[in-house]
């Protein structure tokens, strides 16, 4: 496995980390819209890339069009999904939920590979995995004190509807990830042709579906703005890097961070505040990854073995 590659696909978890950050503070901007804003965003920021590279032409001929299309679609799915999920339940506790996908990364390549699977990523992601189920149980918790001192009531249908699709969306991109590594032969430049796909279907779901209001406060489009350039921008990028060449079962346990790191970001530049129970939660997910990282010796395998 190339280290750098694993490195790389970390930025892709780091800067997906800002995505429950950057959503809440859309506020009403309706989710394919949003999407197709954002993917339109990147899509002519990698084609200024890769036109002065001079692999434009070439991107486009080395690229299938199934695995274009089916890529454009997973990434539209995935984030139409998490969206909604974001804008009808509690901000931190659906980007949670949304996170589920890595252990799945984990599990399709424990059954894949037993030959060569690496325990101490599977013991790591359970870990992780408790970590962040007692992050889902504080922020349950936080969302209840909420809703008992605000004035409004939420109704439960959609709160039951955001968690939905929040798991749909998990599932949508931990299949992509896992399915994404048989295309190692194609060139990381097809996230350019992803992104257009995606805005492509954005675009037109938008137009049928949601109103045609674009009259947005400076605050709704730096956040905006902000989705374009990091987690939706450059992140796929560094994804497609990681999940063709990297560790992949590594990356999955690396993932778990991305909920401890996304309630940092909002007890920083949000409304959020850390709590005891969301401190050890993170204790716990660091536990995990740090159980990941360990590879056992030849020696130690031979006994295993024997």
């Amino acid at each position: 496995m190339n280290k750098q590659a694993t490195g790389i696909g970390f930025i892709a978890i780091f800067l997906w980390s800002s995505l429950a950050l950057f959503t809440s503070q859309i506020g009403s901007v309706p989710p394919m819209l949003t999407i197709a804003i954002t993917f339109s965003m990147a899509s002519v920021f990698l084609t200024i890339v890769y036109f002065v590279r001079g692999e434009l032409v070439q991107s486009w001929k080395d690229t299938p069009l199934k695995s274009m299309l089916l890529s454009g679609a997973s990434y539209f799915f995935y984030h139409f999904f998490y969206f909604y999920a974001l804008q009808h339940s509690p901000t931190l506790l659906a980007g949670i939920l949304a996170y589920s996908w890595p252990l799945l990364i984990i599990m399709c390549l424990s059954s894949r590979k037993l030959s060569t699977f690496n325990w101490s990523h599977f013991i790591g992601g359970i870990i992780a995995l408790m970590g962040t189920g007692l992050m889902i149980h504080s922020s349950t918790q936080m969302s209840t004190i909420l809703d008992t001192t605000s004035n409004h009531n939420t109704s439960t249908s959609p709160t039951i509807l955001g968690y939905f699709s929040a798991f749909i969306a998990s599932l949508i991109w931990g299949s992509y990830s896992l399915a994404n590594r048989r295309h190692s032969s194609v060139p990381s430049s097809c996230v350019l042709w992803n992104c257009i796909v995606a805005a492509l279907f954005s675009v037109s779901f938008h137009l049928v579906l949601e109103p045609h209001v674009y009259n947005f406060s400076q605050d709704t489009w730096i956040a905006i703005l902000g989705l374009g350039f990091g987690p939706i921008g450059v992140a796929f990028l560094c994804w497609d890097i990681g999940t063709k060449r990297g560790d992949l079962s590594l990356l999955g346990v690396l993932s778990y961070t991305a909920p401890a790191l996304s309630i940092l970001w909002t007890a920083l530049f949000g409304e959020q505040t850390i709590v005891n129970e969301q401190i050890i939660a993170g204790a716990i997910v660091v536990i995990g990854v740090l159980i990941a990282f360990y590879r056992p010796t030849k020696r130690q395998l031979r006994d295993d073995h024997s």
